[in-house]
């Protein structure tokens, strides 16, 4: 039985306990009213709950009906890691690989959004992304794959290549989240993302 049934149980049981007196009729109108109130706050509360599980970690179903594993998060048809364990960014990306995956790109805003507002949740800390321009100073590509950036959010002044070494994007807790760029030997928290099963 769901929790709206036992709740109207519990109205309906009131009902009945309540003596017909004209006093206690409108302490009953006042009692329905507040039961029926507590009934729709509980309705949303409930749906808020399985929005949350559905965007939690945990082996869960996405949108489309693919599965993630076990600690990742399931975003628009892929899976996410948030790794708390600090690395270089090759280690982080072949952290990555033994699980299938890779650093995280970043294609929309809409998928930019999700992944900053899961980093605002978590303590203050630098993330890695898998962008880079080692290969051409300027060209910022997804390590791995030839693909320039197309949709980018650095923060303002970035990337700026502060000291000629700063090769490899991250998220930038101090910026709001916006990418910074920043050295690739530096071992920072990072993303690991691949395709739901």
């Amino acid at each position: 039985m769901n929790i709206v049934g036992i709740l109207g149980l519990v109205t309906i049981f009131a009902y009945v306990s309540l003596s017909e007196g004209e006093e206690q009729q409108c302490s009953r109108y006042h009692y329905e009213e507040q039961t029926l109130s507590k009934i729709l706050r509980l309705e949303q509360k409930l749906e808020l709950l399985e929005n949350i599980v559905k965007n939690t970690k945990g082996s869960e179903w996405n949108v489309r009906g693919r599965r993630c594993p076990d600690g990742w998060i399931s975003f628009q048809g892929s899976c996410y890691l948030f790794q708390h364990t600090s690395k270089d960014f090759v280690s982080a990306e072949l952290f990555c690989v033994e699980y299938n995956a890779h650093l995280v790109r970043i294609d929309s805003e809409i998928e930019n959004t999700f992944l900053k507002n899961h980093l605002k949740e978590l303590k203050d800390a630098h993330y890695s992304i898998g962008l880079t321009d080692v290969e051409t100073e300027g060209t910022f590509k997804w390590y791995g794959t030839d693909d320039v950036a197309s949709f980018t959010d650095w923060g303002s002044g970035q990337p700026d290549n502060y000291g000629g070494g700063q090769d490899c994007a991250l998220f930038h807790y101090g910026i709001d989240f916006k990418w910074d760029d920043g050295g690739c030997s530096s071992e920072r928290k990072f993303i690991c993302e691949k395709k739901a099963d």
